[in-house]
């Protein structure tokens, strides 16, 4: 009995528009390319460099932009904070005077874990739902899929995860990954940081999405 072969997808070039076999095309700065259009996309894509434009119309925001959006959002997770540890800190003096240990570690670990519960239901929500936090959108960015789709739960998790855990979130050995991921969003066509790469996103002007 011979075995079915699966029909290969065709493709469009996002030059051309013309369909090809997928192994006919290669993926430059995002963007699915014929041996045709090759050359001329490269040339364009080396002389737009770092303000570099995809098929899409997508404008992909910068390192400065986005540290930008990430201050806002400090300030954002000030309110939560602030309102916590009112509620908090006297119980915790109290305790402490009363009976020792136990209690100053209790009220300690539900201080944690309450901002916590809140830096991760800010973001992840507000991916989700939005596409953005309030600074990214105070900036006029969004996050999306490479083929401009929002993002799920998982993608929005992960991004979450991936900076505010492993990039930023680990003594010592954070200094020397937000520094590649500065300059990896630098550099890159599409200024992907590293959690970007990981999560398979992009940060784009929402305008250009619209």
């Amino acid at each position: 009995m011979s075995q079915q072969v699966p029909a290969q997808t065709d493709l469009a070039c996002s030059q051309c528009g013309r369909m090809f076999a997928q192994s006919d095309l290669v993926q430059v700065a995002g963007n699915l390319v014929c041996g045709d259009c090759k050359p001329a996309f490269l040339s364009r894509v080396m002389a737009d460099g770092a303000a570099a434009v995809s098929s899409l119309g997508w404008h992909y925001g910068g390192f400065w932009i986005r540290l930008g959006a990430r201050l806002i959002d400090s300030f954002v997770m000030i309110v939560p904070i602030v309102f916590l540890a009112a509620v908090l800190i006297p119980n915790l003096i109290r305790a402490r005077s009363d009976a020792p240990s136990p209690a100053v570690a209790y009220f300690g670990l539900t201080f944690f874990l309450l901002l916590f519960t809140a830096a991760i239901s800010y973001e992840v929500v507000m991916l989700r739902y939005r596409g953005a936090t309030v600074g990214k959108m105070a900036c006029g960015l969004k996050v999306v899929r490479p083929d401009g789709r929002g993002l799920g739960w998982g993608v929005s998790f992960g991004r979450f995860f991936m900076w505010n855990i492993v990039t930023s979130g680990i003594p010592y050995l954070n200094l020397i990954l937000m520094l590649i991921s500065g300059i990896m969003a630098g550099v890159d066509q599409e200024k992907r940081a590293l959690h970007d790469r990981v999560c398979d996103t992009r940060v784009i002007y929402k305008r250009g999405a619209e």
